[in-house]
């Protein structure tokens, strides 16, 4: 062989680790975080904020979107997972609280998902179409009133709107209905996003809604809230009265965001994971980011968090027990 030649190929292989490296068999696969919704509402922008996060903190974390079945593919395919491919889910109240309740819904993961942080919570709130300026509560109060007067003239014929068939939106409708001796339609929307867009348009004249999806705006005065769910004022929201200082009784349910691994996740690293968000959690830049989107911080990690989807379970429950009959 010739020196020029030997030359070229000794370069040639030298070359070779830096064009293609070899995978190391050591190497950790990143984790995955599925959303059960499409990208731009807000459980997948409550999922990018803790992915960043967690990925800031030294594992890369993957936001993956599976909408669909009000979060349940989502929920079933983080539950198949094994830990070839470590999977999370971010949990919303509809996938984990409100799903497994309802006749016609799949069937439970043959494998249990395991809470490891209640991330935060928004509550629900009632809209009509703003004018540009912001409501003052005694003039909010007094417009939530004269809706009930008319629905209670007109039964039936008045509508509201919500993010969909069997969401939390629609559940708080029906109660909201239920507790205040009226009925009206229900016009269902496959999200946020269209549903808040006829509201401003004047296509549907109420909305039951997430105060994280309304926010911003609310602020703008694009969209003016009447109530919100909970047994106090939003500190995000703090001029907008409950429902229950309009004399509107049993209105407390929240929406929540959690993370939750697959039982294909080992326990030590389940509970790595955990430490992971108990501290990411804390992290003020990550609570302001999620104020600032909507959401309440929470940071519940550990026991606090099963306690917190106990709790949820019985409110939900006792308000679709509530519902039943005006569901359909």
């Amino acid at each position: 062989m010739s020196v020029p030649v030997r030359r070229r190929l000794t370069a040639a292989l030298l070359m070779l680790p830096l064009a293609r490296p070899w995978p190391s068999a050591h190497a950790a696969a990143p984790l995955h975080l599925l959303v059960g919704y499409g990208a731009g509402g807000g459980a997948d922008h409550v999922a990018r904020i803790v992915a960043d996060s967690l990925s800031a903190d030294g594992e890369p974390v993957i936001v993956d979107n599976r909408p669909g079945a009000a979060g349940q593919i989502a929920m079933h395919e983080a539950a198949r997972a094994g830990n070839e491919r470590p999977t999370l889910l971010l949990g919303t109240v509809g996938s984990v609280s409100i799903g497994p309740l309802l006749a016609g819904t799949p069937e439970a993961p043959a494998r249990p998902l395991h809470p490891l942080a209640i991330v935060a919570s928004t509550p629900h709130v009632l809209l009509i179409a703003g004018d540009g300026t912001r409501a003052r509560a005694d003039d909010a109060r007094a417009r939530l009133l004269g809706l009930i007067a008319e629905a209670r003239r007109r039964p039936g014929e008045i509508a509201y709107a919500s993010l969909g068939v069997h969401s939390s939106a629609h559940l708080v409708g029906e109660l909201m209905c239920r507790q205040a001796g009226v009925s009206m339609a229900h016009v269902p929307y496959p999200g946020s996003a269209r549903a808040l867009v006829d509201l401003q348009g004047g296509h549907v004249a109420v909305l039951v809604s997430t105060l994280q999806a309304a926010l911003p705006l609310m602020r703008q005065g694009r969209v003016r809230a009447l109530a919100v769910t909970g047994k106090s004022r939003s500190p995000l929201a703090p001029a907008v009265p409950t429902f229950a200082e309009s004399g509107i009784d049993g209105m407390g349910q929240d929406a929540w965001y959690g993370v939750l691994a697959s039982s294909g996740i080992p326990e030590p690293r389940r509970a790595a994971l955990s430490d992971r968000l108990t501290r990411v959690l804390r992290d003020p830049s990550l609570r302001q980011r999620l104020a600032q989107d909507g959401a309440e911080p929470l940071s519940l990690t550990g026991p606090q968090a099963v306690d917190y989807l106990d709790r949820q379970r019985e409110v939900w429950r006792q308000a679709i027990a509530a519902v039943s009959g005006r569901l359909g």
